[in-house]
């Protein structure tokens, strides 16, 4: 997807969790945030240029099965190693707590909220960087 569907996306999803109770409906926030945060972090990655608009990940660690691995090893930054290790925290979140019968609590709520804080910035600054006409 181009990057404009992204943001688009994500917004509609952020537009959608306003609506939710993030103490009673948790698994719902979760779950949402985690696809906010994917697709951030797929228009961020476009906007490096390490991945191109035609080939998106659902997961950090499709990453790690992409077909030019050379090329996401020479172009992954370590800002950008630290965005997916912030994607990781949903992804392990939704395997406990959306899945799992794992409680919700405060340390959760604050993992969580620093995670998406973190990409939310990290996605708007690299597409804040992008060349003019990228």
């Amino acid at each position: 997807m181009k990057i404009e569907e992204h943001m688009a996306k994500a917004e509609r999803f952020v537009q959608s969790l306003k609506k939710l109770d993030p103490q009673k409906d948790f698994e719902a926030v979760m779950w949402g945030r985690m696809h906010i945060c994917s697709n951030w972090m797929n228009a961020a990655l476009h906007a490096k240029g390490v991945i191109s608009e035609n080939d998106d990940v659902a997961h950090t660690w499709y990453l790690f099965e992409y077909g030019d691995h050379d090329f996401l090893e020479a172009n992954i930054d370590e800002e950008t190693r630290r965005a997916l290790t912030e994607l990781a925290v949903f992804e392990s979140l939704r395997t406990t707590h959306v899945r799992g019968p794992a409680t919700y609590g405060s340390e959760v709520c604050e993992l969580s909220e620093r995670a998406y804080n973190h990409l939310k910035e990290f996605t708007e600054n690299a597409i804040a960087a992008m060349s003019p006409g990228a």
